[in-house]
């Protein structure tokens, strides 16, 4: 088992990453303080893939637990959602010192890390991640939040999780394409801090693929130390901490153009970050060599969903939306080169647009 640690004064936590780790996950919860039942929220299809594993843990350390079931995709990102889980609380009787177990990928941690930001102001929980692009991302930092039908993440808060529990022996029963949306963030992890991160990668993805837990337990633990390191230099976004959005300008824009049914969220990053390398090299920032290597990883991974019948309209009033936006300017993170990236809000709205139109136009590499 690797131990990490996001250090963050009274609100630091342990992120632990290892196989086995459901069925050990009330010891080591007891161990952290805990002392009540959850109130797990999860939905259906992790609770037959892994319930088993997790839940008679729980109900050994601490008693039964409540359950509430959300939807399984990113269009469940949302109020409906988010009542479900505060009704949900209301019928187990929560108060101020119940906690919630975030059971499932980053559409579960997200809603019901921001019901635990908001219920009664505020109670503990803790991410118990199921897919590699919740275990490498969404759990860590404290974001959490939904989606409005005009635009990601439009309503949410920062709520640290008390603890991060990451068992590898989930990714196991990903299909492919979801283990390659969860690779796709960790690709951003060396693009924006690491070239050591990104050789790994190069080096070993038929072996991380294939769910090799040596090679996965590396890349996963490699990308939480740089998140980790980002979000403590930064835990609210001030300024420094943007860098973990490359890609997600333009890849939150294709979701909300796109109702969130045709990409999965690291799909949609890897699309943000080709055009991110696309844009950075026609400004002069990244020399060719560089933007074709990400790019050219990036499509090793996986083939990605195609940007046939995206609409670059749509796409570009979500960009326009962007929350990241300040005083009407779009804020993009572009690379000087790998493991150098720089926050760029003075580009024209004239360019960008007429760059978001021919990218969706063409979108697969550099010209």
């Amino acid at each position: 088992m690797i131990k990490l640690r996001v250090e963050l004064g009274d609100r630091s936590y342990p992120i632990l990453v290892g196989e086995g780790l459901l069925a050990r996950a009330g010891p080591i919860l007891r161990n952290l303080g805990f002392r009540t039942p959850p109130t797990v929220v999860t939905n259906n299809h992790i609770l037959r893939l892994h319930g088993q594993a997790l839940l008679p843990s729980l109900k050994e350390s601490f008693g039964p637990s409540a359950i509430i079931r959300i939807g399984d995709g990113e269009r469940f990102k949302n109020q409906v959602s988010l009542t479900r889980i505060y009704d949900g609380l209301l019928r187990s009787r929560a108060d101020r010192g119940s906690w919630i177990l975030a059971f499932g990928g980053g559409v579960v941690g997200d809603t019901a890390g921001f019901a635990a930001a908001t219920y009664m102001r505020g109670i503990q929980f803790v991410s118990v991640p199921t897919t590699l692009l919740a275990q490498v991302d969404s759990s860590v930092g404290g974001k959490v939040g939904i989606n409005l039908p005009g635009g990601k993440n439009l309503i949410g808060a920062f709520h640290q999780p008390r603890a991060v529990l990451s068992d590898t022996a989930t990714l196991r029963s990903l299909p492919a394409r979801e283990l390659a949306a969860g690779l796709y963030e960790v690709v951003k992890c060396g693009a924006i801090r690491s070239r050591a991160l990104l050789r790994y990668l190069e080096k070993n993805l038929a072996a991380i693929l294939s769910c090799e837990v040596p090679a996965l337990a590396h890349v996963i633990a490699e990308a939480v130390r740089i998140k980790a390191a980002v979000v403590e230099s930064d835990e609210r976004e001030g300024n420094a901490r943007m860098i973990l959005n490359f890609g997600h300008t333009v890849g939150h824009a294709l979701e909300a153009a796109t109702e969130y049914r045709r990409f999965k969220h690291g799909e949609a990053v890897a699309w943000g970050m080709i055009a991110a390398a696309r844009l950075g090299f026609e400004l002069g920032m990244l020399c060719h060599n560089e933007a074709e290597r990400l790019i050219q990883l990036i499509h090793r991974i996986e083939r990605l969903p195609s940007l046939h019948g995206v609409p670059a309209a749509g796409a570009w009033h979500a960009l326009r939306q962007d929350k990241k936006s300040r005083d009407g300017k779009l804020r993009f993170v572009l690379l000087r080169g790998i493991g150098h990236p720089e926050i760029v809000d003075d580009l024209d709205h004239n360019l960008v647009r007429r760059f978001i139109f021919d990218f969706l136009g063409t979108g697969d590499g550099l010209r």
